[in-house]
């Protein structure tokens, strides 16, 4: 194979591809989360939240699902599970309505729409995985979108509940929450039972950093 004539020439489309996926990225990055970091101040980006699925969820997915699941794939996902928060913002689900889950949804599928039209011509398979991951067809997909509720327990037990605190959320409530949670995800993430116990394990340190009641 020879090589082109003029490679920036040729290459001009694919470097202005490549800034605008970069583009994408750092704005990506600009979107912070209801959770916390460490300090219980700083904010959880997307990035941060985009990052910690991608290295927990291919590193579980090898130990647990060696034969089972694409580690690749696994990780195709996790990068772009949260992407249309870039247009639609993170949507804090603590005490989320009927009302609210719609408003998400309607906000993410006008993103997601977005994201497609904008890279419509250049990088299709963007939109293709997004549109892959949220159907939850694939065995990949129910595994990442069941880790991605547990994920956020982690940041909860590093800053000792600050998160939880600062919604003043009661040791009951938040059990309650969580309970309904973990039905939701053995109903399309049944098959991974190690992902439930994980759940179960993980629920049970979250919920005892909280008080019974929360002081008047």
């Amino acid at each position: 194979m020879t090589s082109p004539a003029h490679p920036y020439r040729t290459y001009a489309d694919t470097a202005d591809t490549v800034i605008e996926l970069g583009q994408l990225a750092l704005a990506f990055g600009r979107v912070d989360r209801i959770t916390l970091q460490e300090d219980g101040q700083t904010p959880e980006s997307d990035t941060d939240h985009t990052v910690m699925l991608g290295l927990i969820g291919v590193a579980l997915a090898r130990r647990w699902f060696a034969g089972d699941l694409d580690a690749g794939l696994v990780a195709q996902y996790a990068l772009v599970h949260d992407l249309v928060e870039v247009y639609a913002g993170d949507t804090p689900t603590l005490r989320i309505t009927e009302e609210g889950r719609r408003a998400k949804r309607e906000r993410e599928e006008a993103a997601y729409l977005q994201i497609a039209e904008r890279f419509a011509m250049s990088l299709p398979s963007l939109a293709t995985t997004i549109a892959e991951y949220e159907l939850l067809r694939t065995p990949e997909a129910r595994f990442v979108k069941a880790l991605d509720k547990i994920l956020p327990k982690i940041t909860h037990v590093l800053n000792d509940g600050a998160t939880l605190r600062a919604e003043g959320m009661t040791r009951a409530e938040l059990d309650a929450r969580l309970a309904d949670q973990r039905a939701e995800l053995a109903s399309y993430a049944g098959m991974f039972p190690q992902l439930l116990a994980l759940h179960d394990e993980m629920r049970g340190r979250v919920v005892a950093l909280l008080p019974d009641a929360v002081s008047a």
